[in-house]
C-alpha cells in the first residue's frame, strides 16, 4: 500500500482565555484529538471519514491517514466520491481538503456522514452551473480538487457553517435557503446568508 507524508498543523478551535471548553472542543475531545495546549487540539494520527455523494448515494467510511501519512488508495476512492458526477470524471481532491471535512465533521460530534453536494466540477460543469446559479464563481476551486458543498443530515446549515468557521482555515460559503455550506482550502474568507 502506497503512502505519503502529511503535515498538519494543529487547529485553534477555543480561545486561550476562555474559561469553559466550547461544544466543539469537547466533540473534539471525544473524537481521540489531544489538546496540545490551551485553546489548541491537534487530530489523531489516524483518520477516518465518512462520506455520501448526496447525487449517486455512493458512500464511503474509510481511513485516508495513519500513523501520520496519507493511504493513496483511500484517496483514490475519495477522489471518485467527490467526482464531478454530472460527467463522471474525477482528478485527485486536495488532502488538505479532506483534512478540512475531517475537523469539521469530527467537531460537530454527529455520527450521521458528510453528504457531498458538490465536490470536484470540470470546467464545462461548472459553466453550465455559472449560467443557471448565482453564486458559483468563475475560477472555482471545485475544479482544481479544492471545495466541497456539504450538508449533514440532522446537523442545522447554521451549526455546520460555524464548525468550519472555528477551524479558521479556508473559505466557508454559508447558503441558507439551499440548506450547504461550501468549504474550501483557499484563503480564508467568508460570505452568504
Amino acid at each position: 500500500m502506497a503512502v505519503a507524508p502529511l503535515a498538519t498543523a494543529a487547529a485553534p478551535v477555543a480561545d486561550p482565555g476562555a474559561a469553559a471548553v466550547p461544544r466543539t472542543a469537547e466533540a473534539l475531545l471525544a473524537a481521540g484529538w489531544t489538546e496540545i495546549r490551551p485553546g489548541g487540539l491537534e487530530p489523531p494520527k489516524r483518520r477516518s471519514i465518512r462520506l455520501v455523494n448526496a447525487h449517486t448515494w455512493e458512500d464511503l467510511d474509510i481511513v485516508y491517514l495513519t500513523r501520520g501519512v496519507l493511504i493513496d488508495e483511500s484517496l483514490q476512492a475519495i477522489s471518485q466520491l467527490m467526482r464531478d458526477h454530472r460527467a463522471d470524471k474525477s482528478i485527485p481532491i486536495d488532502p488538505a481538503l479532506i483534512d478540512e471535512l475531517y475537523m469539521v465533521h469530527a467537531s460537530l460530534g454527529t455520527d450521521e456522514p458528510l453528504h457531498i453536494l458538490s465536490g470536484y466540477r470540470t470546467p464545462e460543469t461548472n459553466a453550465k452551473l455559472r449560467k443557471r446559479t448565482r453564486g458559483v464563481a468563475r475560477f472555482s476551486l471545485h475544479m482544481e480538487g479544492k471545495a466541497a458543498d456539504i450538508y449533514v443530515p440532522g446537523i442545522k446549515t447554521l451549526e455546520l457553517q460555524q464548525a468550519a468557521l472555528a477551524l479558521k482555515v479556508g473559505g466557508v460559503g454559508y447558503y441558507s435557503k439551499s440548506g450547504f455550506v461550501h468549504v474550501d482550502t483557499g484563503d480564508v474568507r467568508r460570505w452568504g446568508s
